[in-house]
This record gives C-alpha cells, sequence and structure tokens, in this order.
C-alpha cells in the first residue's frame, strides 16, 4: 500500500511540475511577443515622426521668413 501511495504521489507531482513548466513556457513567449510588438510599433513610430518633421522643417530652403502685417515672421 505504502509503494502504491508513494508511486501516485511521485506520478501527481510530475505532473504538475510538467504542468508548470508548459504554463511558464507560455508565459515567457507571451512577454516576448508583447515585447516584439512594442518594439516594432515604436519603430514604426519613430519613423512616421522622424518623415513627418523632416517635411514640416525643410531646413535644406534655409528659413522661411515673411510679413503678417503685425511684424515679420521667420520660420526656423
Amino acid at each position: 500500500m505504502e509503494n502504491l501511495r508513494a508511486i501516485i504521489v511521485t506520478v501527481v507531482g510530475l505532473g504538475i511540475a510538467a504542468l508548470m513548466v508548459v504554463v511558464m513556457a507560455t508565459v515567457g513567449l507571451a512577454v516576448i511577443g508583447v515585447a516584439a510588438v512594442a518594439g516594432v510599433v515604436g519603430l514604426i513610430a519613430a519613423k512616421i515622426s522622424q518623415r513627418n518633421r523632416v517635411k514640416n522643417h525643410d531646413r535644406r530652403h534655409g528659413p522661411r521668413v515673411w510679413n503678417d502685417g503685425h511684424g515679420t515672421i521667420i520660420d526656423m
């Protein structure tokens, strides 16, 4: 009877350990996936932001200067 109980406890313990390994591996993959998506979104946002900034503030032609009637405006 003691041997049967020891075998059952061992099998249940190994089953719980195997289940925990599977759960931890799944959680680890989920964390890695979230980090990868956040990184890609950050890179895309940086690219979009950089394009808009270059388009709106084109420094190749120098500063834009105009007078709106209330004073001279210099757009750097």
